[in-house]
């Protein structure tokens, strides 16, 4: 506490349990039952159920908005109550609790000088530390096989709030599981990417970024069969476009998105995830 303001590290959510159901509450209770003070930001609950990928990549563009040495607690967890590990991963910037399942890949990228093409195991990056949750001094007990978020996540989450040393937690571990982000391909004049989720809006979020885009001033591109002019400013187009055809921008996150202005571009183009999207340059 310095001046009346805690200096706790936030704890950030990041699950796809939805919130029609008591889990995202009852994760939120284990915490406060352990330090009262904890500070929790929900980032999403709506991530697409057990799908990791599109996990991995909102966590990797969002985790840097976020307070120097967060705690971000991911639970998309298909494998739980299996032979998979609870882990807890460090790096320069924030802590992470996951599932050992390859939602971390985004994170671990931003501390690789080069990337593996195909899914495994990875060494941890040697600015990193990561550690398997084996201590069970830091689990709520009776420990279900089917809610680790409960009774493993949330307690680890709030003793490292507690600034308990992440040495107690468990055993030190030498690699993590690794699936290779999404990434688009550029041969000669085009780029070839994917969808990768829809956001609430509809809005198609690709995996193509923005620095690939550079400053080309004129590009098409193209979606399930539309062609798409140039990108937009807005949501809403550029000046002189029709409004019941899709537009192409650079999203916040710094990502190409396929939009409609005020419409669902994911309804009336009914695509989704793993969707092929292409961008040509043109002169």
């Amino acid at each position: 506490m310095t001046n009346g303001i805690t200096t706790q590290a936030p704890i950030v959510l990041t699950t796809d349990f939805g919130l029609s159901d008591p889990y995202v509450g009852v994760m939120k209770g284990v915490i406060l039952s352990i330090n009262p003070q904890a500070t929790i930001i929900d980032l999403t609950h709506q991530i697409q159920p057990q799908n990791i990928r599109q996990a991995a990549f909102m966590l990797g563009t969002s985790h840097n908005f976020f307070p120097k040495d967060s705690i971000h607690m991911v639970v998309v967890d298909p494998g739980v109550g299996t032979e998979r590990k609870a882990v807890l991963l460090i790096t320069p910037t924030a802590k992470f609790l996951a599932p050992d399942n390859g939602v971390l890949s985004y994170i671990l990228s931003e501390h690789l000088d080069s990337l593996p093409e195909v899914a495994g195991v990875l060494p941890v990056p040697p600015q990193c530390s990561a550690y398997q949750l084996t201590n069970p001094d830091y689990w709520l007990h009776p420990v279900s096989n089917t809610f680790h978020g409960r009774d493993v996540f949330a307690p680890a989450a709030a003793h490292l709030s507690l600034d308990v040393d992440p040495n107690m937690m468990g055993e030190p571990l030498l690699n993590l599981v690794w699936r290779p982000p999404s990434k688009p391909v550029q041969a000669n004049n085009r780029i070839t990417g994917e969808v990768i989720y829809a956001d609430h809006f509809g809005n198609l979020i690709t995996n193509i970024p923005q620095s690939m885009l550079g400053g080309a001033a004129k590009v098409v591109v193209e979606i399930k069969g539309h062609r798409i002019g140039g990108l937009s400013r807005t949501f809403h187009g550029n000046p002189g476009r029709s409004s019941v055809e899709p537009l192409a921008l650079l999203g916040s996150n710094g990502y190409l998105e396929i939009a409609m202005p005020d419409a669902s571009a994911q309804g009336i183009l009914k695509v989704g995830s793993g969707e092929p999207v292409s961008v040509r340059f043109v002169a």
